[in-house]
């Protein structure tokens, strides 16, 4: 699948309401018509121009990055924000609703920028410039109040149901993350769930690879510090805030956390 950066009329104005829809947190209606994207290169346009304005109106630049192989029906790569990662060592993490929908991934962090260029990055090239990985969360949800109303294009552009990242311990290394581990779920000290945890692209880092060379051949790149998920180990799980909990990824450790709802939170 090709996906390339194709601007239209409406681009800006698409980008300024998403902005301003996740920012109220609130669930609304498809985009305008006159602004909707129409094609994956559209939306990935919406993507680009979100991450500008951002960047130049709110000093929140791109900390992370999802990915993973692409197939005929849909492509998964979205940025992810500094304001939206958190760190499940520092304290409750603030959360909009009382039920939160996780998905149980592994972070890559680059410890090397890998900056545009004509060639294309080998995987030797890529494995050099990861310095670490993490245990971590993907937060879930969408913008639209009938996401299956919404078009893929318009997924993509919204940035593929990512809300957030919670980045949890080190693991001992990148390069031996397995294709397959149990995902157990305890909450307050008490198992409520184990999964047969299996990655959707059998190699982890081949999301990785893939989002190199796909951001090389935009003029874009990744840098340095940024971390990139690839994909659930375990599809997603439903949790409450207020709840002591812990996912244990098979002999990688384990990742404790506690998200704090609404009615936790001190008013403004």
């Amino acid at each position: 699948m090709q996906i390339g950066i194709e601007d239209y009329p409406g681009c800006l104005e698409a980008a300024r309401l998403l902005i301003a829809a996740r920012e109220s947190g609130v669930a609304g209606p498809r985009l305008p018509a006159g602004c909707r994207p129409q094609s994956l290169d559209q939306a990935f346009a919406v993507q680009q121009r979100t991450a500008q304005l951002l960047r130049e109106e709110r000093h929140d630049d791109i900390a992370a990055w999802k990915s993973a192989l692409p197939s005929p029906e849909k492509a998964v790569v979205a940025p992810i924000y500094a304001s939206t990662v958190a760190h499940a060592g520092a304290g409750p993490i603030a959360a909009r609703t009382d039920v939160l929908r996780i998905e149980p991934e592994i972070a890559f962090e680059l410890a090397q920028d890998l900056p545009a260029r004509a060639e294309p990055y080998t995987e030797a090239e890529i494995d050099a410039a990861i310095g670490g990985a993490r245990l971590a969360l993907e937060i879930l949800g969408c913008r639209y109040a009938s996401p299956e109303h919404a078009s893929v294009p318009e997924l993509l552009a919204d940035h593929m149901f990512n809300l957030g990242l919670v980045l949890g311990p080190r693991i001992a290394s990148p390069h031996t993350v397995p294709a397959s581990m149990a995902i157990t779920l305890s909450m307050d000290g008490v198992q409520a769930e184990q999964h047969a945890g299996v990655h959707p692209n059998d190699r982890p880092k081949a999301g990785l690879y893939w989002l190199a060379n796909f951001l090389r051949g935009q003029g874009l790149g990744l840098r340095a510090g940024q971390h990139v998920i690839t994909g659930s180990y375990a599809g997603f799980l439903d949790v409450p805030a207020g709840r002591e909990l812990e996912l244990a990824y098979g002999d990688l450790g384990v990742l404790r956390l506690r998200f704090a709802g609404p009615a936790a939170q001190p008013s403004a």
